[in-house]
């Protein structure tokens, strides 16, 4: 099974987004069918994002279905909570995504930060590596390695 869920910030938006939309499926006594199953790929395909609802005379436990219908639409379980049921599944095409992080926080976490502060966009990257290695209870320091361009102007 596929992870689409990144990290723990994507996560929480995605259960906090769901805390605003219905149940769009309750799962009954006949538990999960192949058109129960169908009906969840279709809608999870063009929603991205569904809650289902596990009425109280289905027999079988949230966890166990949530995870098998988890694997047979190819999404994954965000949450369960009772007997209510998350699941996330992006959608294929990029830009028509609705719950992603948005594109800065993913600039701020892929960049390294070790070119020693040679202009503005560096040194805004430095001191953002740096607050958040101090908010983990950890220190960076850099070293400044020889750069060619500024090599080149001494003469």
């Amino acid at each position: 099974m596929k992870k689409y869920i990144r990290d723990s910030k994507m996560r929480s938006q995605l259960k906090g987004a769901a805390m605003n939309i219905e149940p769009v499926f309750s799962i009954g006594k006949n538990s999960l069918t192949p058109e129960f199953i169908e009906a969840v790929r279709e809608n999870i395909t063009k929603n991205e994002l569904i809650k289902i609802n596990v009425l109280k005379n289905c027999d079988d436990d949230p966890k166990a279905i949530a995870h098998t219908l988890a694997g047979r639409t190819q999404s994954e379980v965000v949450q369960v909570i009772g007997r209510k049921i998350v699941l996330y599944k992006p959608d294929p095409d990029f830009k028509k995504r609705k719950y992603e992080i948005s594109k800065a926080e993913l600039k701020e976490g892929g960049k390294s930060a070790g070119r020693g502060g040679k202009s503005k966009k560096f040194n805004a990257e430095i001191a953002g590596a740096k607050k958040k290695a101090a908010r983990g209870g950890k220190s960076l320091r850099f070293v400044e390695e020889a750069d060619e361009e500024f090599d080149n102007d001494v003469e």
